[in-house]
């Protein structure tokens, strides 16, 4: 059974795209106007009617040209969807060539007959019209192999473009999916943390603090409600929601837990990937501070650099597990995993583990500032 041919939709021609394929096509209307008048200088009629014909033949095939642009473009895509093979298809091309040439010299010595009588009826025999077609008039078998390889330079280029809307599509969603599975992951056993410590405080009759606690957990989990969805926000929302979780912490371990903040100001408004710096956070309280019996001090230092944002996140003896440090689980794997798939190879991601008593990440990304620079004061982060 034969199969049925591909049909392939033409794409829309709006206006602009009309304008311009008639403008571009006036234009070498008007670039061949001048190359005739340069190659027959001297033997052209010097008159108003001969002026007018050597225009409007020159333009006339331009325009011609701008009306058949469509059909061209049309055409190289269905050849190409059902004509697999090279050969078929160049000597279907051939054919439509010869098919324009031919219809294209006849239509325009036709028109010149009707609009100046250069040419009697019965001079239009095949003979006769062969006289006519010179070497000038060969230029439309060039003219089409060059729109045939425009419409393959703009397919190859629209399509291009749809990869990337796809791809950048799909990087989105990959994010928001990342995103989203992270929040899965982190909510559960740090809710189950915050809930054993405001229990306790309740064993132990601190009801102020046990109320403060479920107040810093209500403003949390509204944070993380507000910006549900959103693969980036400002550098200080995302430094609020890690002292909000730091503060909750901090009823649970209470003085051991010291927390420090340097932040410059012209970073706050920072654009940085969603819940970024929790995972780098909470693996400092839970393998640094969390395993000291003395107090031990969190240090958060943001600064730009250079046209980097640079992050750093210090702890005072820490027991990072290299485990986590590998990306096994939720932690600092999945976190450089995440900044490498936004920046690439623009991302810098060191980590030193207990070194002189002190453990240490430290990212270095592009400085991109939000676009509403809705920046928080300074005295939020003090240092």
């Amino acid at each position: 059974m034969r199969a049925t041919p591909r049909l392939i939709p033409a794409p829309p021609v709006t206006p602009l795209r009309w304008r311009t394929v008639l403008g571009v096509w006036t234009l070498i209307g008007v670039l061949l106007v001048i190359q005739t008048y340069i190659t027959a200088f001297g033997n052209l009629p010097v008159t108003f009617r001969g002026n007018c014909y050597t225009i409007t033949a020159q333009l006339a095939r331009g325009w011609l040209w701008a009306a058949l642009t469509p059909a061209v473009f049309w055409l190289r895509r269905y050849l190409a969807a059902n004509h697999p093979q090279p050969i078929v298809r160049f000597a279907l091309h051939l054919l439509a060539a010869l098919a324009i040439f031919t219809f294209g010299n006849l239509l325009r010595l036709w028109t010149l007959y009707f609009a100046f009588g250069y040419f009697r009826p019965e001079d239009a025999s095949p003979s006769f019209v062969l006289t006519q077609l010179d070497a000038r008039s060969l230029i439309d078998l060039y003219l089409y192999p060059l729109l045939v390889a425009v419409g393959y330079i703009g397919d190859l280029m629209a399509q291009r473009r749809d990869d990337e809307r796809r791809e950048e599509m799909l990087r989105v969603q990959l994010a928001q999916a990342e995103l989203t599975a992270l929040r899965q992951q982190i909510q559960p056993h740090f809710l189950f943390n915050a809930h054993n410590a405001i229990a306790a405080l309740i064993r132990e009759h601190e009801n102020d603090k046990a109320v403060e606690a479920i107040a810093q957990l209500s403003a949390l989990l509204r944070q993380l409600m507000e910006h549900a969805g959103k693969p980036e926000i400002e550098l200080w929302r995302e430094l609020d929601y890690a002292q909000a979780y730091l503060a909750i912490e901090k009823l649970r371990l209470e003085e051991r837990l010291v927390t420090r903040f340097v932040v410059d100001d012209d970073c706050l408004d920072a654009i940085v990937p969603t819940l970024i710096l929790q995972p780098i956070v909470e693996n400092a309280v839970r393998h640094g501070i969390a395993q000291r019996r003395n107090p031990g001090t969190l240090t958060l230092i943001a600064r730009r650099l250079d046209g980097l944002l640079e992050i750093e996140v210090t702890n005072d003896a820490s027991e990072f597990a290299e485990s986590t440090a590998r990306g096994r689980g939720v932690g600092l794997g999945s976190t450089r995993a995440r900044l490498e798939r936004t920046f690439g190879a623009a991302l810098r991601f060191e980590c030193a583990f207990n070194q002189g008593g002190v453990s240490r990440v430290t990212i270095r990304f592009p400085f991109r500032a939000s676009p509403a620079s809705a920046t928080a004061p300074a005295e939020v982060f003090p240092a």
